[in-house]
């Protein structure tokens, strides 16, 4: 049953099979038939169009000729037309002079009797002028007394109008001294407040400057003394070695052999820990991650007894050079996680004091970075819904007004452009690399003029938040990322150079280029003769290009792969 079970199904298989491919012959016919019908068709379509072209042609030059005929009879009409138009006019000025003769004698007949009824009627006239005229003063001296009486009138109007202005420009103008002289209070006390923090943060980092100091010359003052005791160390090995081996040489005996072979051996030993020891000590006094690297990686490498206490403090050392120039780069680049990511590895590594500096700045600019990252994404989460409320105004209160001016000061417009609300709608408007919420993407601190910022302070604190979110919430949300971003740039000196502009929280200098393989210390000299000339050898051979697109492409600011006529967002801005 199971083989005739088996028997059924290939044979329905087969069946199947050859369904399908008498389908698919099926199939491929009807398909070349509808080409070669199609090919047929297009055939057949481009000869009909080839005879409609010729007939075309033909009918046009048909109507070319017919045209050169017609006009050369319409010619021959308009000559026939102008003789016979030429004999009329002759025949009708012979008329018109005759007629001009006629009509002058009547004229001056006509003239004679109208002068005669002028001469009448202007009697008749000037009697009733004299009439009108006599009506026409009485009427005159009644307006003027009317007029008279309505100009006093107007005069004590206009007097009480000018009082009740004076008194109104007078109470603006009072509470307008009010209102700038509270703003230049608030003012004022932003500022103090800015000094104080300032200041304060100013006599921290003296303090943490202090315990770095104390904290590094006892780590100075450590390696120095390992240092003194690996060189006592490799000196004393290097002579027992010395000796061991003058003994194996002056052997006289196979028992003296054996064990001046066992001497020498031991203090190949200990001379190959004192040398260790004396490298990774070396290393370590110098501050150089470039020498520790591969220092540690022998001495670990090789795993020789009593090299611990030695591998052990130069990996600390390294790790914390690496932890001071990775928070270096990362306050450099204003990136919040890598800078998260730095304190949290100095932290790890119990680097606090001897970075306390570093990672005081590296915190203030932390909490800056993000205070202005949540202003910045609340508007990059305004939907285009929220923001058209604020275009709809056609008269917007004077807080909407003021506080778009200033978003708009900060973001680098001049006060020209915004002199109106339609000036200011115009630039709401703008799509592209000019939009809004794109602009503020884009902006830092060091972007903005300091008398804009300064403005802005003035302009901001004259209006309470609440009151501000209470009128839009888009309103709001800009309110908080102009005071937000105008307070940062006026904690920044007021003439930025170009080292503000171009480095890390209080100017720190860019660090150096990362080596292969490790960090680089601030106290590591600058590779000079061959090596430096080999090694910028080497970085200039990019592999097929693909090096020296992507450097140029860190270097322009962009991400590789990113769109290169799109500015790349501000670096605080990425949480990755």
């Amino acid at each position: 049953e199971a083989e005739e079970k088996a028997k059924l199904e290939e044979e329905e298989e087969r069946l199947r099979k050859e369904a399908e491919e008498k389908a698919r012959l099926e199939e491929e016919e009807r398909l070349r038939l509808e080409a070669e019908e199609k090919a047929r068709l297009e055939e057949e379509e481009r000869l009909r169009k080839e005879a409609e072209e010729r007939a075309r042609l033909e009918e046009e030059e048909r109507l070319r000729l017919e045209a050169e005929e017609r006009a050369r009879l319409e010619e021959e009409e308009r000559l026939r037309k102008e003789d016979e138009e030429r004999a009329r006019l002759e025949e009708e000025e012979r008329i018109r002079r005759e007629a001009e003769e006629r009509a002058r004698l009547e004229e001056e007949e006509r003239i004679r009797r109208e002068a005669e009824e002028r001469a009448r009627l202007e009697e008749e006239e000037r009697i009733r002028r004299e009439a009108e005229e006599a009506e026409l003063r009485r009427l005159e001296e009644e307006r003027r007394i009317q007029e008279e009486e309505e100009r006093i009138v107007e005069l004590q109007r206009r007097e009480l109008e000018e009082r009740l202005r004076r008194e109104e420009q007078e109470r603006i103008a009072r509470e307008q001294y009010e209102e700038n002289m509270e703003a230049e209070r608030r003012a004022a006390e932003k500022e103090a407040a800015r000094v104080a923090a300032a200041k304060a943060l100013e006599e921290e980092t003296c303090l943490a400057r202090a315990k770095e100091e104390a904290a590094t010359r006892i780590q100075i003052d450590t390696h120095k003394r390992n240092q003194e005791l690996a060189d006592r160390e490799f000196e004393a090995a290097r002579a027992a070695e010395i000796e061991a081996e003058s003994s194996v040489q002056n052997s006289k005996s196979d028992r003296e052999l054996e064990i001046a072979n066992r001497m020498r051996d031991g203090a190949l030993q200990r001379a190959q820990r004192a040398t260790i020891n004396k490298d990774l000590a070396d290393a370590t006094i110098q501050r150089d991650v470039k020498k520790l690297k591969p220092m540690i990686s022998k001495a670990e490498k090789k795993r020789v007894s009593g090299t611990e206490n030695y591998l052990l403090q130069a990996k600390k050392l390294y790790e914390q050079l690496q932890a001071a120039t990775q928070l270096k780069g990362a306050t450099f680049d204003r990136r919040i996680a890598d800078i998260e990511a730095a304190i949290h590895a100095i932290k790890k590594g119990g680097f606090e004091t001897l970075l306390a500096v570093e990672l005081l700045e590296a915190q203030v600019l932390l909490k800056k970075l993000q205070r202005i990252q949540r202003a910045a994404l609340e508007v990059q989460k305004l939907s285009q819904q929220t923001i058209a409320i604020l275009k709809s105004y056609n008269r917007p209160p004077d807080v909407v007004v003021q506080v778009m001016r200033s978003v708009f000061l900060l973001l680098g417009n001049k006060p020209s452009q915004l002199a109106t609300w339609p000036d200011i709608v115009i630039q709401l408007n703008k799509i592209g690399k000019d939009n809004t919420k794109r602009r503020i993407q884009t902006c830092t601190p060091e972007d903005i003029e300091y008398t804009h910022a300064k403005k802005v302070e003035l302009i901001l604190v004259k209006y309470d938040e609440e009151l501000v979110f209470d009128t839009t919430q888009a309103l709001g949300v800009f309110y908080n990322w102009a005071e937000c971003i105008a307070d940062e740039r006026l904690a920044l000196p007021e003439v930025l150079t170009e080292k503000h502009k171009s480095s890390g929280l209080f100017g720190a200098a860019r660090p150096p280029p990362l080596p292969e393989g490790g960090m680089v210390s601030s106290g590591t000299p600058p590779a000079t003769g061959k090596k430096k000339k080999q090694k910028e050898k080497k970085e200039e051979k990019p592999k097929n290009g693909k090096k020296k697109v992507k450097v140029a492409a860190i270097a322009a600011g962009l991400r590789p792969g990113a769109d290169k006529n799109m500015p790349p967002p501000p670096k605080f801005l990425h949480a990755d």
